[in-house]
């Protein structure tokens, strides 16, 4: 069990819980120069906070107050006016947290961006196939290509998209 703020500020300080704690918040945001500023901003709430209550795990602390810090953000930035009163009504009634919707969001660019990267035709084939919903047979004979090639570009590029959208970003 840790109590003072002294001994908090030590434990948050090794190089393993700090690598931890900007994991954790890495994978919920877009830039990891964002991620920075929220890992130091949660150890600064978690040593406040030790000054007066005893801390049993700074990190799992850290890590919350890492998560409602990315939840205040988040509700700053969609705190946009909406003219369309369905638009509204859905936005409350949709069942995600701020949290949520904003790693939905960021999944969503990495997995576009991921899409990009990826070559010419093993796009394609992904996009025909996903997107378009053509056969593998007719998506062969288009490319000039075996079944099993277009199989196989459709699973490397499933494979990617999923490891993306894990947050085990793929290069």
């Amino acid at each position: 069990m840790i109590g003072n703020e002294q001994e908090v500020g030590r434990a948050l300080a090794t190089p393993a819980q700090n690598r931890v704690l900007l994991a954790y918040v890495r994978r919920r945001l877009a830039t990891s120069v964002d991620a920075e500023d929220v890992v130091q901003e949660a150890i600064m709430r978690v040593l406040a906070r030790a000054r007066d209550t005893l801390i049993t795990d700074p990190l799992v602390y850290a890590m919350r107050a890492a998560r409602n810090i990315l939840v205040d953000r988040a509700r700053r930035a969609a705190n946009v006016q909406i003219d369309d009163l369905e638009a509204a009504e859905h936005s409350i009634h949709s069942g995600t947290t701020p949290l949520e919707a904003l790693d939905m969001s960021e999944r969503s660019r990495l997995c576009q961006r991921a899409l990009e990267a990826m070559p010419p035709l093993r796009r394609e084939v992904f996009v025909r196939r996903r997107a378009g919903e053509e056969s593998y047979e007719t998506i062969a004979r288009d490319l000039k290509l075996s079944i099993e090639a277009v199989q196989k570009h459709y699973s490397r590029a499933a494979q990617t998209l999923r490891r993306t959208a894990e947050g085990r970003h793929v290069d």
